[in-house]
Parts: structure tokens; sequence; C-alpha cells
């Protein structure tokens, strides 16, 4: 079977395959956490994009050669980079920074990192379609555990090396629930 393209859609094709390759590259070399937050919101849009089934070219919104003069773009409301905080009964600052989302047929899932006594955790807050928090789950940023040779039969993920931010909190996992459910949710879903 042949199919005959334009040579701009050709040249299209190129451009993002190669956007892609050099991400996916990138990720291979240094973990899916320490790619940029575009990087990441490129390869999710990009996953989506192949699932839907649709036809037509990708463009990715969250690029810095796609993104709009304002920062904004339309999958992401411009929320992208977003900071909520409070504080914790002991006085504590406790802050979420927005990366992106994946919006799922029962659920979302809203991603990004925590910063909380001088330590980052990386994780994700759901959500089901109305709304009402289900689940946080928060990892200390940390390089011991981040990356490991998936091409080594006898590597391993050690999930006893990992610090929970869930875990962490104790009585104060209330106080956080709460604000991600009253402050930071309703944000996000605007």
């Amino acid at each position: 079977m042949k199919i005959i393209i334009t040579e701009s859609q050709y040249r299209f094709l190129v451009e993002n395959t190669t956007e892609i390759d050099q991400i996916l590259d990138k990720m291979n070399e240094v973990g899916y956490e320490n790619l940029e937050n575009s990087e990441k919101s490129t390869l999710n849009q990009y996953s989506e994009w192949l699932n839907s089934g649709k036809k037509g070219e990708f463009n990715p919104q969250n690029t810095s050669k796609n993104t709009d003069f304002e920062g904004k773009n339309d999958d992401f409301n411009g929320k992208v980079g977003d900071e909520y905080t409070t504080y914790l009964k002991d006085g504590s600052e406790f802050s979420f920074r927005y990366d992106y989302e994946d919006n799922l047929p029962q659920e979302n899932i809203y991603y990004g990192s925590v910063k909380w006594q001088g330590e980052e955790w990386i994780g994700l807050i759901v959500t089901d379609k109305k709304g009402n928090l289900t689940e946080i789950d928060f990892v200390l940023d940390q390089d011991s555990f981040q990356t490991y040779d998936s091409n080594d039969e006898t590597a391993t993920y050690d999930e006893g090396k990992e610090l929970r931010l869930q875990n962490e909190l104790g009585n104060d996992i209330h106080q956080v629930k709460y604000f991600f459910q009253e402050e930071v949710i309703p944000n996000l879903m605007d």
C-alpha cells in the first residue's frame, strides 16, 4: 500500500517525530522525572493523540515553539507552573506546583510537585470526574531510586528506598487533603 503525502505534511511529520524522538532519547538517558515540564507535557499530549485515533497532524500545545504570546495554551488553560500554598498546624509551609494532567474516562490525574520542609516531592493528585479527591501519591525526589537500567535483567526498582509524603505527614495528612480538595482542585478544574 502506498500513501501519498504533500511535502509540507512530510516536513511536519519529520519535525514532530524528531522532537518526540529527542525527548524519548533524553528520557532514556536521564529518566522521566528529570525531563523538563514542557517535555513531559509534549509526551503526554502525543500519547493522548496516538490513543485518540485522531487523523491529521499532531500539534503539541505546550512546547516553547508552539506556545502563544501569553504563555498559555488551550489544553492546560494556562495553569502549568501555578503554585498553591498553605501552612500546616506546625507552621511549616506546604506548596503544590502543577505540571500537567491526564483526563481519563473515570478520573482526572493532576501531576506536580510539593515543597515541604525543604524537600521536593514528585507525584500526583487523583480526582473522580466530579472533582472529589480520591488519592494523593508523592515520593521524595532523590537520586537513589529515580532511574534504573531496564535493559539489565538483574536491575530492580527498590520501593523500600522511597519516602512517601503521605507517610511522612502523620496527622497533617488530613489538612493536606483538605487543602487539595478545597483550594487546589477547584482551581485546576476551572
